[in-house]
């Protein structure tokens, strides 16, 4: 009787409590089956602040933070700092409200795509216990973060699949997405502002008949001063108007290994290159030091005057100051690089494009029976095909020279290309629809299909600008930043084909009767 109560009692709750509860139990179970959470990257972690002076200082460590956008380290310095438990256990419990919150979002999403209840529910919980994402809730990066926010960002913009009638619904709707949107800026770099502003853009565009201009300002406003304020922060303090500095040096690393060594020698020997592209990206600061003009932090912070980690011997603190001129000078090697031998640019993107299509070997060496036979299970689902990624005859390789045998997730490429064909579609329908007469304006001007066309585009721009910016200005971390994509890919594939499927079987199902009869 209990057990009957308490089926009962879960299936009244909302859709997201159902998914996000399913998920926690997936997760626990992997959990009790022997996977344990993985806290050495609060050692090492190149986008943290020393960890010793973040869990500990979190507030003075966030105003001195110049090389990533503030909201991870603050989610998780913060978090640290208040807890009255271990670092571990604080940061688990964080991640794992972040996969909750990834599972409900989908579900919530699914369904206001289009999906039943039933549908929407296991589409959001297989999206979410992937364990290509699964993985994220067992570390302390921001991938499995990201990708909540992007399903959240979505969910928020198609609203109910019901007209909404209340301007105040849709006033708060944009609103909403204007914020989702600002914290992904201010939490992952890769969301460039310029995404962030054609995103809001493109929402104020589709609903222009129904704001007033108040509601446009606030819209406008959040972005601008959210990320605004940080940028200004950065240029009062370091003379940088950015979200995170270390742009030069990530492009460096994303271009020069594939150039050939000679034509490298060749450019340092005119002067076209620094000493700084023979010596390669992001090693200890005393490389780089005879190199570049004498320097001393003009801030008076331990985030800002320590080259190295107190956590990790071996790992340079990138917030350090004096990088800055580094990844300046950096940045300027790595664009002339590109405009000389755009063939070796060329190249690397190709290689990046191939590696955003590689498949984690976490989950299957992990201790856990569990997340091995979900790898297993999702292996023969992703068609998995075993090929290689090499680094021979690169100049510098920064991996080394290597043959490493690598699995490509085959299905994941149709699915990504239907999710961006299908919402590129859309634009038509979202930049043409004619404003009803007001009186009428959204009951007739915003109805569900064309509220569900600007999902699709939005969906659509985002996923191709990841894995166009991924692969641009990075070398051989595509696949992680897929991540934060994949959940949102396969909840909007899955709206769009299953009721194409669904309605195709039905026909055939009832030709095949006539023709029975």
């Amino acid at each position: 009787m209990k057990i009957s109560f308490s089926l009962q009692a879960v299936r009244r709750l909302n859709l997201g409590y159902q998914a996000a509860l399913m998920w926690l139990g997936v997760y626990l179970a992997v959990c009790l089956s022997g996977q344990r959470f993985d806290a050495r990257y609060l050692g090492f972690g190149w986008q943290l602040i020393p960890w010793d002076i973040l869990s500990t200082d979190p507030w003075r460590s966030l105003w001195y933070l110049h090389v990533q956008p503030p909201l991870w380290n603050a989610t998780l310095g913060i978090s640290a700092w208040i807890s009255p438990v271990s670092d571990v256990i604080t940061l688990q419990i964080v991640m794992a409200g972040f996969g909750a919150v990834l599972a409900g979002a989908s579900a919530i999403l699914a369904q206001r795509l289009g999906l039943g209840r039933r549908s929407a529910l296991i589409v959001a919980v297989l999206a979410t216990v992937n364990p290509e994402v699964l993985k994220g809730a067992f570390e302390p990066t921001y991938e499995l973060a990201v990708a909540a926010l992007l399903v959240t960002m979505a969910a928020v913009m198609v609203g109910s699949t019901k007209a909404e009638l209340s301007v105040v619904s849709v006033h708060r709707r944009v609103i909403l997405v204007a914020l989702v949107v600002t914290v992904i800026a201010l939490t992952r770099s890769l969301y460039h502002p310029l995404w962030v502003g054609a995103v809001v853009g493109l929402v104020l565009w589709a609903y222009r008949r129904h704001l007033s201009w108040r509601v446009v300002v606030v819209a406008l406003l959040i972005p601008v001063i959210g990320i605004g304020s940080w940028m200004g922060k950065n240029q009062v303090l370091y003379d940088r108007a950015t979200l995170s500095s270390w742009f030069g040096m990530n492009l460096q690393r994303a271009v020069i290994p594939v150039l050939d060594l000679d034509d490298l020698e060749a450019m340092y020997a005119r002067g076209a290159v620094s000493e700084i592209a023979m010596i390669g990206p992001f090693g200890n600061y005393g490389l780089y030091s005879d190199v570049v003009e004498p320097c001393e932090p003009s801030q008076n912070h331990r985030s800002v005057t320590e080259p190295m980690r107190t956590t990790d011997q071996w790992s340079p603190n990138f917030n350090y100051e004096c990088f800055l001129p580094v990844f300046d000078q950096a940045g300027q090697d790595a664009f002339a690089v590109i405009q000389e031998h755009p063939k070796a640019w060329l190249e690397g993107r190709l290689w990046s494009l191939r590696t955003t299509f590689a498949v984690s070997s976490m989950p299957a060496e992990s201790s856990s029976l569990i997340m091995r036979l979900l790898d297993d299970g999702y292996s023969v689902a992703r068609l998995d095909y075993g090929g290689v990624l090499s680094t021979q005859g690169w100049g510098t390789p920064i991996y080394g020279q290597l043959e490493a045998p690598v699995e490509f997730g085959l299905i994941l490429i149709p699915l990504y290309a239907l999710v961006i064909g299908y919402g590129l579609t859309r634009l038509a329908t979202v930049l043409r629809r004619r404003a009803a007469p007001a009186e009428d304006a959204i009951a007739e001007s915003m109805v569900f299909a064309e509220r569900r066309a600007l999902v699709l585009l939005v969906v659509s721009g985002t996923v191709l600008f990841t894995i166009v910016i991924g692969v641009v200005a990075e070398l051989g971390e595509q696949a992680r930043f897929r991540t934060m994509t994949d959940p949102l890919v396969i909840v909007v594939a899955a709206t769009l084909a299953l009721p194409r499927l669904a309605a195709f079987f039905g026909s055939t199902r009832q030709r095949f009767r006539s023709q029975s009869v």
